[in-house]
């Protein structure tokens, strides 16, 4: 999975990222962990590498990060933000 590039900009601003899609004027907010997904997601990535991204950058449980990730992705589905 990767996030669309056609109509899609974000931003980063102070630590948390804002992402646009100007052709919907829909956005989404994504805090540390979520930053650190969508930063991975100019390039194409399976679930497992973000999951396991977030257990290395956080030292958290393998379970906590696999749920965190499968939560933005569903975000990041709903608002049409990921390229087909």
């Amino acid at each position: 999975m990767k996030l669309r590039t056609d109509g899609v900009t974000w931003q980063e601003i102070d630590g948390e990222l804002v992402i646009l899609d100007m052709q919907t004027s829909v956005y989404l907010t994504a805090n540390g962990a979520a930053t650190v997904l969508a930063k991975m997601l100019v390039e194409e990535r399976s679930f497992e590498e973000l999951a396991e991204a977030l257990t290395q950058h956080f030292g958290i449980d393998q379970a906590v990060a696999e749920a965190d990730a499968r939560n933005f992705i569903e975000q990041l589905r709903e608002k049409s933000l990921l390229a087909a």
